[in-house]
């Protein structure tokens, strides 16, 4: 009788690592997932941000060109007032 009960114990056990076992491999099948959608996101994000500061450079070049062009008509203004008319 004590090795039945022995391996009964020991065919409980393997039953038990082996429902454990399946668990793990789904639960590492949706972290796989979940990794490879976090991955995914995580590259549109970084090419959002890229693009992003493209589109802020761009902005800060047009801001300096309207500031030059806007010191230009000052003094063109500036200068047509001197004059006597």
């Amino acid at each position: 009788m004590p090795v039945d009960n022995n391996f009964d114990r020991l065919e409980k056990e393997v039953i038990r690592l082996v429902e454990v076992l399946g668990k793990l491999r789904q639960q590492n099948a949706e972290f796989t997932a979940q990794i490879e959608n976090l991955t995914a996101e995580s590259n549109q994000l970084k090419s959002e941000n890229t693009r992003l500061e493209q589109v802020e450079a761009e902005y800060q070049e047009i801001s300096q060109t309207r500031e030059e062009v806007k010191g230009r008509i000052e003094d063109l203004l500036a200068k047509l007032d001197s004059i006597e008319i």
